[in-house]
């Protein structure tokens, strides 16, 4: 069978035959949709595979938006419609461009599905651009690539995952990839950008470029590791993949950033190459998360290898971290062009840490190219001094401790979090629940996941006080974003958190009230060690309830902490915290804050949170603590 449907697949696309008469042609195609209404096929999973579509509260639909994409008026929501229309092209060509050549997935598919004779049917145009795709691409193996998250854009804070096909060539900087994206307005600010994406106020292309830009985009710009899953499909499940991948070239998409964004999105494609996977199937949850759809694709025995490729700035970190203060500084000072590079030869230090300084000014100046943070002409000249004093340095044996390779994003918790537990609030006991859908904050077990980041959707909890009988909404975080990067002599970073939502705060001993507040904050972080980070913030803060005597009140000041983890699998976070109110409620006083939060893993998606806090404004002083058991999903 393997053998008829490739001759088949030959003939279908590129193959001559003598077209059959027109009342031959119409029998034939009769028989060809009886016999596929007669097994069904139109609701066959690869057929859904090739429309995209996605069963929903609306009922079946295709994901795809764009009308040029369906054959048939109702083929959105039309499975059966759009296999009847797509049949009737098997003998139209008069259509521009041909639908041998618009859609070759599909009739390839029907070529295996109904045995297609192909000696009665009309003969099929050739197709130029779809040969010349799969000539230029060669492809023959494919990898799926995760980039970390990258805290400072909110389109990648949660990762980012593409496809690399690789050709016959052995280097993969030479191969292609394939990237589903939304394609947004720059003129879009936050607030804008969100929204649209939440919403699906943009839409998504599939695109292909050289795996090479992908790798300077991600690794020399903006700072992301890769990783590089091989996968173990066959050159023929590639050219399927491929064959669907020209079906949806210039098709849009409607782009949500939680859903049908672009990990799930390149879901299809894995599916076209290889459908028993049922990766789509996979993510029947209302958001998906990057690394989720890369733990789907290993649970379903499609990776054969893993290859780390670390960014240039985390290398520069390492070698900075080789070298003394003076000689990171010296690097710094060649870069800038303040000291010429054979300065360094001169230094009365040892051959090893010679050569250790010049290959941090390469990095350096490799990494300031790539950011356009130098003119060309000033990079060519620097590093070729650069690299004329490395060569004149005797071959030097590197003893320095190679770069630590990180844990693998697949060994991290997953991204969803519950909790059950309780505690105590002043002299009130009581019971929580909570969900978190996304992602990560400072307690969680860090392992796969980006150092000093927090990212919280739709985080909240509900107490239980038996005493009063009383339920209430204990906070609900819309959004919770922070960014700890630790300033260093090379990277000075700025640090910064934004959050928004709803919290229940006291107002007197005896009277609580649901506040919604909106705030952010700015400032700097420190690394103390390799797992702890001290940082201070200068923050803003609106608040807003009818138990203020204004309604609202708007302030600042600051926080202050300490992120660490003193033992493994043991992580903390100590901070105090103080708002005064500078417009509106400003008659109660500061509101002061000390608090101690404590994660402890007891497997990779299971740990117990243990948090303590101390509150104190004009009107109330009050303790508070509280024991959970997260579990992660």
């Amino acid at each position: 069978m393997h053998a008829l449907s490739l001759f088949l697949l030959v003939f279908l696309i590129l193959g001559g035959r003598v077209p059959p008469s027109q009342a031959a042609g119409d029998a034939y195609l009769d028989e060809l949709k009886g016999r596929a209404k007669s097994v069904g096929l139109h609701e066959g999973h690869y057929w859904r595979i090739l429309l995209h579509v996605r069963p929903g509260i609306a009922g079946t639909r295709s994901l795809v938006d764009d009308p040029r994409f369906f054959l048939s008026p109702s083929g959105k929501t039309d499975p059966a419609a759009e296999l009847s229309a797509t049949l009737d092209g098997l003998f139209d060509n008069t259509a521009v461009p041909p639908y041998f050549c618009r859609f070759p997935a599909r009739y390839a598919w029907l070529a295996r599905s109904l045995e297609i004779d192909p000696t009665r049917i009309p003969r099929p145009p050739p197709c130029p651009e779809v040969d010349n795709i799969l000539r230029t691409i060669d492809g023959q193996s494919v990898a799926m690539v995760f980039a970390s998250g990258y805290v400072n854009s909110p389109a990648s804070m949660f990762g980012h995952t593409f496809l690399r096909i690789d050709s016959r060539l052995k280097s993969p900087l030479l191969s292609f990839a394939v990237n589903y994206a939304a394609r947004t307005d720059p003129s879009d600010g936050g607030i804008a950008f969100t929204a649209k994406g939440m919403f699906g106020g943009y839409q998504g292309f599939y695109s292909v470029m050289p795996y090479y830009d992908k790798v300077r985009e991600y690794s020399n710009i903006d700072q992301r590791d890769l990783w590089e899953y091989s996968l173990n499909l066959t050159p023929e499940e590639v050219r399927r993949m491929l064959l669907h991948l020209v079906e949806m070239k210039d098709i849009a998409t409607d782009y949500f950033f939680f859903d049908e964004n672009c990990s799930y999105e390149l879901l299809f494609l894995l599916d076209a190459a290889h459908p028993e996977a049922r990766l789509t199937e996979t993510m029947d949850r209302y958001w998906v998360i990057p690394m989720d759809t890369v733990r789907a694709v290993i649970g379903a025995g499609l990776v054969d290898n893993l290859v780390w490729r670390p960014s240039r700035a985390l290398r520069i970190r390492h070698a900075r971290s080789l070298l003394p203060d003076r000689e990171s500084d010296l690097a710094v000072e060649i870069v800038d062009g303040k000291s010429p590079a054979g300065t360094v030869l001169s230094e009365p230090i040892p051959d090893a840490t010679k050569a250790r300084t010049l290959d941090l000014a390469a990095l350096l100046a490799q990494y300031r190219i790539a950011k356009k943070g130098m003119e060309h002409k000033v990079f060519q000249e620097r590093f070729h001094a650069i690299l004329s004093a490395r060569t004149r340095l005797d071959s030097v044996e590197e003893v320095a401790k190679p770069l630590p390779i990180p844990a693998p994003p697949e060994d991290g918790h997953r991204s969803a979090r519950a909790h059950i537990g309780g505690g105590w609030r002043g002299s009130e006991g009581f019971l929580e629940a909570g969900i978190r859908p996304a992602y990560h904050d400072y307690t969680d077990p860090p392992e796969g996941y980006t150092q000093g980041s927090l990212i919280e959707f739709l985080s909240g909890a509900v107490r239980w006080y038996p005493e009063g009988d009383r339920v209430r909404l204990s906070r609900l975080d819309l959004i919770r974003i922070e960014s700890l990067d630790p300033f260093d002599r090379i990277f000075r970073k700025k640090s910064w958190k934004v959050r928004m939502g709803f919290e229940t705060r006291d107002f007197t001993g005896e009277r609580d009230a649901l506040v919604s507040f909106a705030g952010c904050g700015i400032g700097g972080a420190l690394r103390l060690r390799e797992e702890a980070v001290a940082y201070l913030l200068g923050e803003v803060e609106g608040d807003f309830s009818r138990s203020y005597h204004s309604a609202y009140r708007i302030g600042g000041g600051a926080s202050v902490g300490i992120t660490a983890e003193p033992v493994r699998g043991w992580r903390l976070q100590v901070e105090g915290r103080g708002i005064w109110g500078a417009m509106g409620e400003t008659r109660e006083g500061p509101d002061l804050s000390a608090s101690l939060r404590q994660g402890f893993r007891i497997g990779r998606d299971l740990s117990v949170g243990a948090d303590v806090s101390r509150s104190v404004t004009r009107r109330v002083h009050r303790t508070e603590g509280t024991l959970s058991l997260n579990r992660y999903f």
